[in-house]
């Protein structure tokens, strides 16, 4: 470990240090070291029951592990969550919540302005201008609800990027999207890599990998590999990861397979209120 003036790996976007986690008793996540660059599109992937999600709201606080520190930027999480953006899973949210595309994305700003400051005309211009990154723009005044799923995930989207946050976590972007949806959150992911901004997402489909991300993470209650995806996307790593059952198309030994399938990632959490 690096300390600088009382800063833990400075030059790490995100650093997670002997994290264990456990539900019931029974351990999902166990000794995890995590260390993550600035300014890459980082994938955490795994199969099913791995703890991928866990990993996640332990980061932000939303789980209490049993052990283990989180530092953004060299510092712990807690002083640094108003430079963190999350974006959960769809299905952990309770899309009945009665409130419009525009709400949804305001309650981005709440870190800046304060649950008791009521939002101003330039708050909502900011919403609305994330909203229209994300093509969503004509839906401000839909109730979520009436939503797809695609154009939900794009909501929640949209409420990230209002943050203007330096570290995005992300709980499985593309899921239950359509191609142009996913096509969409690509490029905008891109674009927040372009801009200097880290991007941590768990992921399930193990085709796409190395088309969508450059650092990548395999884990399995324990981390397997991490690094970029050039170096760690191989038959080998993703064997200890998944087993012998995991299908893997073209690929050779120290060599990143051609093409690969998954099981997807379960629910790791429970639904939760939009807000």
């Amino acid at each position: 470990m690096t300390v600088v003036g009382g800063v833990h790996e400075p030059t790490l976007a995100l650093h997670v240090e002997d994290l264990t986690a456990s539900y019931a008793h029974q351990a999902v996540l166990w000794d995890v070291d995590l260390n993550v660059p600035p300014g890459v599109l980082a994938a955490i992937v795994g199969p099913n029951g791995a703890g991928k999600s866990t990993l996640l709201r332990c980061i932000i606080g939303a789980v209490r592990p049993n052990a283990g520190h989180v530092y953004v930027h060299g510092r712990p999480y807690r002083e640094q969550r108003r430079r963190v953006a999350y974006v959960p899973q769809r299905t952990s949210v309770d899309w009945d919540f009665p409130t419009t595309s525009l709400d949804v994305v305001t309650m981005g700003l709440y870190g800046r302005l304060g649950w008791f400051r009521r939002p101003r005309r330039t708050e909502a211009d900011e919403a609305l201008e994330a909203l229209a990154m994300v093509g969503m723009d004509a839906f401000a005044d839909r109730q979520i609800a009436q939503l797809s799923g695609g154009q939900q995930q794009r909501v929640f989207l949209a409420r990230a990027l209002v943050q203007d946050a330096d570290l995005y976590l992300m709980d499985e972007p593309f899921a239950g999207v359509d191609a142009t949806t996913e096509r969409a959150i690509v490029d905008l992911l891109k674009d927040l890599r372009a801009r200097g901004k880290t991007v941590v997402a768990v992921h399930h489909d193990l085709q796409t990998v190395a088309t969508y991300f450059d650092w990548l993470a395999l884990l399995n209650v324990r981390v397997i590999a991490q690094g970029p995806v050039t170096e760690v996307y191989t038959a080998e790593n993703l064997r200890a990861a998944y087993g012998p059952r995991v299908v893997l198309l073209g690929a050779t030994e120290g060599q990143p397979p051609a093409a690969a399938t998954a099981d997807r990632a379960p629910i790791e959490e429970a639904r939760t209120p939009v807000a």
